[in-house]
């Protein structure tokens, strides 16, 4: 090989097997494209796995930590990641710090009483691992007798019946107040 083609070869590029241009390093090839003098030329893009891989174990290692900090199992908060959008997992991958959402301002927002679908997933987010439900809003006479449902309901009505004795709240009296709109929620 003479000086001058070994020059040529060197500012044209490595040739692969095939004759056709190597992309540099960091790069591969993917399909062609034309070149300025309109012939087809290799289309050497950025490699990207590695750094999606980087990214991955980037979430892993996140997800291990929040289990670990919130004393849950790591498929609890893979579970709730599934509730989130592409651009709130993306946030979530590129922060250390947890995704923090007023689920109290979600609340406000949608004006229900009581804690809404939207303020539950909110709040779980926030909380991994947490097992909150929304209210068991069924009539009694269609809830089955000794259901699931049926138990959460009697069991937060007593609940609820104890704080209003405590604190001397009438719903009569005050039926605006937080625990007659949810109690009324939950139709007690």
């Amino acid at each position: 090989m003479r000086a001058n083609e070994f020059i040529t070869e060197i500012k044209k590029g490595q040739k692969d097997s095939n004759g056709n241009t190597k992309c540099w390093s960091g790069y591969h090839a993917a399909g062609t494209k034309k070149g300025k003098n309109g012939k087809p030329v290799r289309n050497c893009v950025p490699n990207e796995s590695l750094e999606l891989s980087e990214e991955f174990d980037l979430i892993e290692s996140i997800i291990l930590d929040l289990a670990e900090r919130n004393q849950v199992d790591e498929d609890a908060v893979w579970e709730d990641l599934e509730s989130l959008t592409d651009d709130e997992l993306y946030v979530f991958a590129v922060t250390s710090e947890p995704i923090n959402e007023d689920w109290q301002k979600a609340n406000k927002q949608d004006k229900t009483d009581g804690m809404s679908q939207k303020a539950v997933n909110a709040y779980r987010r926030e909380n991994p691992g947490s097992k909150l439900k929304t209210a068991v809003t069924t009539k009694p006479s269609k809830l089955k007798k000794g259901g699931k449902a049926s138990k959460r309901r009697s069991s937060y009505c007593s609940r609820s019946k104890g704080q209003m004795n405590m604190h001397n709240i009438s719903c009569a009296k005050t039926p605006d107040k937080a625990i007659c709109k949810a109690r009324r929620r939950w139709n007690c």
